[in-house]
């Protein structure tokens, strides 16, 4: 089956783009799919999808509201369908399905979409995306599934778990935590702290700070590691951050180390990893951090409180809960057999999400997807969404 993959963007910055490229590199073993990837810019994505062998193509579509661009966008992804032989289409982030969609009607192809966020009903463009035709919608989590299926019930819905490259985040593989503390300058025999996200408020960062704040009190050896950069929404935020630590009295252990492109060396120094957002999709790096040994806390809110078993392999807190968060933290520096029989678990539990899982689910979903008529929703079906409901 040849099965054309429509993504808009070419950095290498969200999990959605670190997702794709997981996907397309245990293809390439599985031979599962013969995939063919259209990018809408240039950029390091493109780069490393060439560099695995698979055909791309780079279509410049300017701005939605520029009609005759996006006209001339619809003819070219058409054009492309018929020359390549695609089979099905998948646009890989909402925005490639509103060129995707209208394209595949006019080529007789199967359309579908992964939805990488979770909507909300009172958003139109979400609401708009979501009554566009499409065969399915693949979710991230049934946190996502389930807000779909309220602003659109009759469009078919399968939550396929997104993957982690469990390669690169293997503790084995990682220098010694003394080391790498070291190596990025961070205190050697200190309780480290981190979050990993983008500045963002929904990402719970200043939560994050506040926790800091009360653990800092009763344990004055932590440290506490943030690890993103501003979003171009709320470029005000990186600022608001670091006046909270100043006005806390905490900003000489709050380190704001931006962006980074290695995040198995900043999570390998992590004693603890913190998911604090209001409303997580998924958290990839939530898996991440169990698939490095550490301690991971999370918020009971969307995509983790169905990858964690809270007490088992992770702690689950709920979101806009400094106080909670702080306690929890407290637990895991305080009390060691817990942090190890939770490390030993939620290394075990994140050997679910490999890449290896999430290409042979896509395409058995291809697949029937192909083969015949869907129903109006489709239930979770694969083995690892079973597993969840806690």
């Amino acid at each position: 089956m040849k099965v054309g993959i429509i993504m808009p963007l070419a950095g290498l910055h969200g999990g959605a783009e670190f997702m794709l490229l997981d996907l397309l590199r245990a293809n390439k073993l599985q031979h599962q799919i013969d995939y063919t990837v259209v990018f809408f810019e240039p950029g390091p994505l493109v780069d490393e999808v060439k560099a695995l062998g698979y055909p791309v193509f780079v279509l410049k579509v300017g701005k939605l509201r520029q009609l005759h661009r996006y006209a001339s966008a619809l003819i070219s992804i058409y054009l492309w369908m018929k020359r390549e032989k695609i089979d099905l289409v998948m646009s890989w982030m909402s925005k490639a399905h509103l060129y995707a969609a209208p394209a595949a009607m006019a080529a007789k192809v199967n359309a579908v979409w992964y939805q990488h966020g979770i909507p909300e009903e009172d958003d139109k463009a979400e609401r708009l995306l979501a009554r566009i035709p499409a065969k399915a919608v693949c979710c991230p989590s049934q946190a996502a599934q389930h807000a779909i299926n309220r602003i659109n019930p009759g469009l078919p819905t399968r939550v396929i778990y997104p993957s982690v490259d469990l390669e690169a985040f293997n503790p084995q593989a990682a220098p010694r935590v003394e080391e790498v503390r070291r190596q990025l300058g961070l205190p050697v025999d200190a309780s480290i702290v981190g979050i990993i996200a983008r500045l963002q408020r929904w990402k719970g960062v200043h939560v994050f700070i506040d926790a800091a704040a009360f653990v800092a009190r009763v344990q004055p050896n932590a440290h506490f590691v943030i690890v993103g950069s501003s979003h171009h929404s709320e470029p005000e935020y990186p600022d608001e951050l670091k006046l909270q630590a100043a006005k806390a009295g905490i900003a000489d252990k709050v380190h704001f180390v931006g962006f980074q492109n290695q995040l198995t060396d900043w999570i390998q120094s992590f004693d603890i990893l913190v998911q604090a957002s209001v409303q997580e999709p998924f958290g990839m790096v939530v898996i991440e951090g169990m698939a490095m040994g550490k301690a991971v806390i999370a918020t009971k809110a969307g995509g983790p409180k169905e990858s964690i078993v809270h007490g088992e392999n992770g702690m689950l807190v709920p979101p806009n809960d400094p106080a909670s968060l702080a306690s929890t933290i407290q637990k895991l520096i305080v009390d060691k057999n817990f942090y190890s029989r939770l490390s030993r678990a939620g290394m075990e539990r994140a050997k679910a999400f490999s890449k290896e899982r999430l290409s042979v689910e896509l395409a058995e979903f291809f697949g029937n997807l192909n083969s015949g008529p869907q129903k109006r929703q489709t239930s979770v079906q694969e083995p690892l969404a079973k597993e969840v409901g806690n």
